[in-house]
């Protein structure tokens, strides 16, 4: 993705640039929304002219801490030589040995560059913080949910309370399971017992 770099902007240009327009004779007699529209068309002019153009990388285009040019290289080979086993060139046993040699080598990258980070945090931060936040997952959405009349839930307040009904039916049933339990293990037969008594002497 390409995007305009305002850091590299050149204000020098950008000033010269507009101030070069003869506004007086370009906006006489316009209109306000007439012009804005002219301003603006200048304005987007001067910009591309004075602003660079620079790529921007997202968070899952930036290479990972601990890819290095040998570990790319591996990489690289390892799809090649997937590509050339499907098109029946090389034979499953030596291309089962090329993904088993990149694959623990990646493992051993990955497990040196955390003892690396790990070992200099006091120093190094940012690149340890910078690391752990890399190695997070995106949390989905939930979808959408069905209430027990077969109605789907969409919102968030809905989807809120579809859970809050479940869980709350929930504990209730295992209180009610649990208080039954408790009563029927403390005496739940006294009915056909006979009430205990207490003699002269145990007074």
């Amino acid at each position: 993705i390409t995007t305009l770099d305002f850091r590299r902007e050149n204000f020098g240009l950008f000033k010269d640039l507009l101030g070069r327009v003869p506004w007086d004779k370009a906006l006489k007699g316009r209109g306000t929304q007439e012009t804005w529209l002219i301003f603006k068309d200048h304005l987007l002019q001067t910009q591309e002219q004075s602003t660079p153009m620079s790529r921007k990388s997202g968070k899952n285009a930036r290479r990972p801490a601990w890819m290095n040019k040998e570990l790319l290289a591996k990489l690289k080979h390892r799809k090649e030589a997937y590509r050339r086993w499907k098109q029946g060139q090389v034979a499953w046993g030596e291309y089962r040995e090329i993904v088993r040699a990149a694959r623990d080598q990646v493992r051993k990258a990955k497990a040196l560059t955390e003892l690396n980070l790990a070992g200099d945090i006091k120093g190094n931060k940012k690149g340890f913080y910078r690391y752990v936040g890399d190695k997070r997952k995106i949390r989905e959405n939930v979808g959408p949910l069905q209430r027990e009349m077969g109605d789907l839930v969409t919102r968030d307040m809905g989807k809120a309370e579809v859970f809050n009904d479940f869980f709350a039916s929930v504990f209730t049933s295992k209180c009610l399971s649990l208080t039954a339990q408790a009563a029927g293990g403390k005496g739940g037969d006294w009915k056909n017992e006979e009430p205990p008594t207490v003699g002269e002497h145990q007074v």
